[in-house]
């Protein structure tokens, strides 16, 4: 293949695109998604050379991009950040939130946890050093841009329409395994609360094989999967879609395994470039779809909302702080009364 020729800033002599390439480490090209190295490939005769220079940065430190704010990285690239916009524009994208949230989805699916976990550390000394930023500042300000993104992400007739779905299902069976089987949990957990037949499943055994047999074509099953994608999920989802349930999947690309079973899917933003998942956004989402669905039946809901109620008082669930005879029989015991 040829290679056009790409001016370098920082060194002031052309490099050709097969140098940048060879000069970039095995595990940094595996972080881009081959569809933006091939976009600028092909594009590389329209970039000025500011954006030649930047295109060089960006391949040989693609992590720049799922890391750095636009602010931040137009200073360690030596550019504009009207050229870092240009720049993606030219590549056929909406913006540098389009471009980043491209590569974290890469670096979600390409790394495993260890490797998620040495990058962040990299990243933490190569762009971050001598900055006053704690690391839970850096978490919630990722947890915000997901947040903000989600609202752009989910379109109101597709959420409308979901809520559509539920109402009308005989059964909700909820799946979501490894790390997505908490956000599986308390969906099941809080949509049992105000829906008759809810299934959870977080994997293959006695309760999926129970919940499968169940499903019929007035079902609806929600996929909950992000990366790395756990395998039991899609297979699952498979024995989902042989049972003709209607299928919705919570992930976070069109390229998620679950899109091609799903009626309908959410691609939800979860980008934080560390082994530990974001899922601030999934969770509103969650949120979103349980209270609306409460609303469109108020009775209903105030119903079992009430049963719920008369049960943990006849289970005596929660703890309580009422009189002072409740609260002696309601205490902890002491550490004496243990022994």
């Amino acid at each position: 293949m040829n290679f056009q020729p790409v001016y370098c800033l920082k060194t002031r002599f052309r490099i050709s695109m097969a140098d940048i390439l060879s000069n970039a480490s095995e595990t940094r090209l595996l972080l881009l998604p081959a569809d933006l190295t091939e976009r600028i490939k092909k594009r590389l005769s329209e970039f000025t050379p500011r954006q030649r220079g930047l295109a060089e940065f960006i391949l040989q430190n693609p992590e720049s991009i799922a890391f750095l704010s636009i602010t931040d990285l137009a200073k360690k690239a030596g550019v504009s950040q009207a050229t870092i916009t240009r720049f993606c524009n030219t590549l056929g994208y909406d913006g540098y939130m389009h471009v980043s949230r491209e590569i974290q989805q890469s670096i979600q699916c390409e790394l495993g946890t260890v490797g998620r976990f040495d990058l962040a550390l990299s990243l933490k000394d190569q762009f971050l050093r001598g900055r006053t930023t704690s690391l839970f500042e850096r978490l919630v300000a990722g947890e915000i841009d997901n947040l903000i993104n989600l609202t752009k992400s989910i379109k109101t007739h597709d959420f409308y329409r979901c809520v559509d779905m539920m109402t009308e299902a005989d059964r909700i069976c909820v799946i979501g395994c490894m790390a997505s089987s908490c956000l599986a949990f308390f969906f099941g957990y809080m949509l049992g609360k105000i829906f008759p037949r809810v299934d959870t499943v977080n994997g293959h055994g006695a309760v999926a094989s129970a919940a499968c047999n169940n499903l019929n074509q007035n079902s609806l099953v929600f996929l909950i999967s992000f990366p790395r994608y756990p395998r039991a999920t899609v297979e699952l989802g498979h024995l989902a879609f042989q049972k003709r349930a209607k299928i919705i999947a919570i992930t976070n690309s069109p390229i998620s395994p679950v899109v091609p079973l799903a009626m309908l899917s959410f691609f939800v933003p979860v980008g934080i470039v560390s082994f530990v998942d974001a899922y601030a956004a999934p969770m509103v989402l969650i949120n979103a779809l349980i209270a609306e669905l409460s609303e469109r039946n108020p009775e209903r809901t105030h119903q079992a909302l009430k049963e719920f109620d008369e049960y943990a008082l006849q289970a005596n669930i929660f703890f309580k702080s009422g009189t002072r005879g409740e609260a002696q029989e309601n205490r902890l015991p002491s550490k004496e009364e243990i022994k």
